[in-house]
């Protein structure tokens, strides 16, 4: 029987995710399932995945892919503010949220080996090095900091590079491609997973000056992330990675044009 509805690319990659994950993290405990829902609820976005699958979306993209998506979970929202007073560490405790960290990073490259790549293993662990050099740098610079709304979108920027990059690095090492192209893969990822992360921030965030530079920020990096995309497009033929960018961008700028309208109405008031 045909299928009349088949799934767009974005729904292809999200339904590998899953099964991704079901097939590596079993464990039933109520934190790890807790830490997942931040990768597997339908409001979030397995964007590291998209990325590297909008360049290689055969198997071994989806594993190193939703690799980088776990090992963002447990680094950068659960290990890296495990003594927060709001958010899932804090939901969980400190103890559930070391532990379920543990258990997701055991999981990413326990799909890592599963790529068989020793050059995708040897990219995310760099990576991995990375971000976690500049999550602990920034640890020690938050604490007495006054807030600076522009240090802030730098900081988020900087700390979301490092596996964005791989994701398009990934992707780029799987297919194939070249220098100088991987370079355009690299900032492809690395421009598309910042704009998501800087996004988020401005979701969680009331209405201000603040938010509408985090929503115009993210807007920004889509536009570069999807010139970089049209150069791959062009040299490969390959049109997955423009339509991920473009999709991402409508929807950040849809969410920019709802809220804008918000400011202007209660500042005349």
């Amino acid at each position: 029987m045909n299928d009349d509805h088949p799934m767009n690319f974005p729904e292809t990659v999200i339904a590998g995710v899953h099964a991704a994950v079901a097939s590596t993290l079993t464990c039933e405990a109520l934190p790890v399932r807790h830490a997942l829902r931040l990768l597997l609820s339908g409001q979030n976005t397995p964007i590291r995945a998209l990325v590297t699958c909008s360049l290689y979306q055969a198997q071994p993209g989806i594993d190193a892919g939703t690799a980088l998506d776990l090992i963002h979970i447990s680094l950068q929202q659960l290990h890296a503010h495990v003594d927060a007073t709001s958010g899932a560490s804090a939901l969980l405790g400190n103890a559930a949220a070391v532990l379920a960290g543990d258990y997701l990073t055991t999981g990413a490259f326990r799909l890592l080996v599963r790529c068989a790549d020793m050059r995708v293993l040897a990219l995310v662990s760099d990576a991995v090095n990375r971000a976690s050099e500049l999550e602990a740098t920034q640890l020690g610079r938050d604490r007495g900091t006054p807030y600076d709304p522009s240090r802030c979108l730098q900081t988020r920027q900087r700390l979301a590079a490092p596996l964005g990059e791989a994701a398009g690095a990934t992707g780029a090492t799987l297919a194939g491609y070249p220098e100088p192209l991987a370079g355009a893969a690299r900032r492809y990822g690395e421009y598309l997973v910042s704009s998501l992360v800087l996004q988020q921030e401005a979701d969680a965030m009331p209405p201000s000056k603040a938010r509408t530079a985090l929503q115009d920020a993210a807007l920004d990096l889509c536009r570069q992330a999807t010139q970089e995309a049209r150069a791959i497009a062009a040299a490969t033929g390959n049109g997955r990675p423009l339509e991920l960018a473009e999709l991402i961008t409508a929807n950040l700028g849809a969410k920019a044009s709802a809220y804008k309208p918000k400011i202007s109405t209660s500042t005349s008031s």
